[in-house]
């Protein structure tokens, strides 16, 4: 959740305050190394609080497809661009497995192709 919900977050505060974003950022950064899921226990109780429901597995899912650049490679070489698209490509399916789920059929598919691309890296 840090990555996938709050760096959107943090990203559009940086426009606004960057230095306030950065202190934020670090902040939670240092506090889910220290108490890893707090980030999710923040979300969670921020939800209920406002009487919001969301499946959270679900939402994370589906934000899977969205880049973070903390986990792209930035060497220029072919071979570690090759790698990003290939995780490019991971994330995309993993972020269709909500629409799949209840179509088994679909769902056992996707599954044989997240399966086939993983032994393909």
């Amino acid at each position: 959740p840090l990555y996938a919900v709050m760096y959107p977050v943090f990203n559009e505060l940086e426009r606004v305050n960057l230095s306030a974003a950065q202190t934020l950022r670090a902040a939670f950064i240092k506090a889910e190394k220290e108490n890893p899921g707090l980030t999710q226990d923040i979300i969670m109780k921020i939800l209920e609080k406002k009487s919001v429901e969301v499946n959270f597995t679900e939402s994370l899912l589906r934000m899977a497809a969205d880049d973070v650049e903390e986990y792209m490679i930035e060497r220029p070489e072919p071979e570690f661009q090759d790698l990003n698209e290939k995780a490019r490509a991971l994330k995309q399916i993993l972020s269709k497995i909500p629409d799949e789920i209840n179509d088994r059929v679909r769902f056992l598919q996707t599954i044989k192709h997240l399966n086939t691309k993983r032994k393909n890296l």
